[in-house]
């Protein structure tokens, strides 16, 4: 009698199961990170050259080509591109980096493991630990920028045969005369990245006075291409948190001279990576050594940037190979914590619509880095343009200096672009001219006699034509022609 009564159950338990499945989404429990879930493509237990991670990149978008987007951000003084690496499908976004100076390389190891391992777990719908990460990574994209000093990377792990006979000499010079390069930190031409940021950079402390393997600040904010690429491409992207890898001593900066509005919410993310980790925080101060990247991070965007010193400590070197699986352990989840965080951050503020408009403007526009009037680029620019994006009556364009925004509280400006129109016009009537095309008695020139007119352009019933005195804007009838 037991088994017939096991035996009826089955078919209701089967139903359960069933259900449950669908409840969860069909969410693998498997953890992404176990050893007999892996894709081969990322090693972390070799060292990650500039080479090696380039190649690591491109098989990682072969194989998620729906999921991971690759782009150059800028190219280095000896030619190397900069790559990020979008990871998601997400509108909002982080920003994490590594590989600032050169010697830390290590950090580069750990967020390709990132891309190869989040990928892997989203192509297979698993859970990461405790997060889901096809959930997540649809709401929140993760921008990684691998090695943001490749020069430098290259530098310290393969020496002078890497670069050009010619700059040999140089090189050795700012080495102090080695031929010995494991200690360095700088980029190739000696300036040291990460002091670079436009924060508090006149008051940076400890600082080279000629271009050396660190500490040297430059002769002016973001004049190393390293710098201006990840200036420029944070702006464009716009990221909720910043989170950049350094080593080493198992630190965590997450303050500089953040405003007392906001130090809850990022004292709070603190606490929650120093539980991740088990890394310290350093202390906040009042007069805080800028020029760091989530220095400018802060300071400019008002959000979390959050700097990570992995492993023990170890003075004036890399850390070595076998510290990586600790390192591993202890950052696995900071990505996809990172990711959730921003999403609810994203969520917060007023949402930016994608807008792909023509528009014209009839006036001269100023550049901003960010749909605020406290952010100007010192740039301008008129004439016909594409929206990419929308927030209020702020306008996100692309121009020669990358996205940029415009405000168009008070520039006239047309909907859609004028056509070229080269005829003669017979005008019969006294005719009106205006600075721009509009109805309502605003920027009018003055008016014309009867007379052949010689048109350029024309936008609805407007017409752009020549004058005496310039070019100037009429409205057709039915007595011109």
């Amino acid at each position: 009698m037991r088994p017939t009564r096991q035996l009826r159950k089955l078919p209701r338990l089967l139903a359960v199961v069933l259900a449950v499945g669908m409840f969860i989404g069909h969410v693998n429990t498997a953890n992404a990170d176990s050893s007999s879930n892996t894709t081969d493509i990322v090693d972390p237990s070799q060292m990650i050259t500039y080479e090696l991670m380039l190649q690591q990149i491109d098989q990682l978008a072969e194989a998620y080509p729906e999921l991971i987007e690759v782009k150059s951000i800028g190219t280095t003084a000896f030619g190397r591109e900069i790559k990020a690496v979008k990871l998601g499908k997400g509108e909002a976004s982080v920003l994490i980096d590594a590989s600032q100076h050169a010697r830390e390389w290590i950090g580069t190891n750990l967020v390709m493991h990132m891309i190869d391992r989040y990928a892997y777990a989203y192509e297979h719908n698993m859970k990461y630990n405790q997060y889901i990460v096809r959930e997540l990574l649809d709401n929140c994209s993760i921008w990684f920028v691998p090695m943001v000093n490749p020069d430098g990377v290259t530098l310290q792990q393969k020496g002078l045969n890497a670069f050009p006979a010619n700059y040999h000499a140089s090189l050795i010079q700012m080495n102090g005369n080695s031929t010995n390069f494991n200690h360095w930190k700088a980029n190739a031409q000696g300036i040291d990245i990460n002091r670079q940021y436009p924060a508090m950079w006149d008051s940076i402390r400890d600082v080279s006075k000629f271009p050396t393997f660190k500490n040297y600040k430059g002769t002016a904010p973001a004049v190393a291409a390293e710098a201006r690429s990840m200036i420029d491409f944070t702006y464009e992207i716009d990221p909720e948190i910043a989170l950049s890898y350094h080593t080493s001593g198992e630190i965590l900066y997450w303050y500089f001279n953040t405003k007392p509005e906001h130090l809850a919410r990022d004292k709070a993310m603190a606490d929650t990576i120093t539980r991740m980790t088990g890394y310290s925080q350093f202390k906040p101060t009042k007069d805080p050594s800028g020029g760091g990247f989530t220095d400018w991070f802060i300071q400019d965007f008002n959000r979390p940037g959050f700097t990570l010193e992995l492993g023990g400590y170890l003075e004036e070197t890399s850390l070595p190979l076998s510290a990586f699986p600790g390192i591993w352990g202890k950052n696995q989840d900071i990505g996809l914590y990172t990711a959730a965080e921003g999403y609810k951050l994203w969520r917060e503020r007023p949402a930016m619509v994608k807008a792909s408009e023509n528009i014209q403007l009839l006036e001269t526009a100023k550049l901003y880095n960010r749909p605020d009037e406290a952010y100007p680029v010192g740039e301008e620019l008129s004439g016909k343009v594409t929206t990419e994006a929308k927030l209020g009556d702020w306008y996100r364009i692309s121009t020669w200096l990358g996205s940029k925004w415009i405000h168009l509280d008070s520039i006239p400006y047309l909907q859609g672009h004028s056509e070229k129109y080269t005829e003669t016009i017979e005008l019969v009537d006294q005719t009106i001219l205006y600075s721009h095309p509009n109805q309502d008695g605003k920027g009018k020139l003055g008016e014309l006699t009867p007379q052949s007119v010689e048109a350029l352009e024309r936008w609805n019933d407007w017409v752009l034509i020549n004058t005496w005195f310039g070019t100037s804007w009429i409205q057709m009838n039915t007595s011109q022609h």
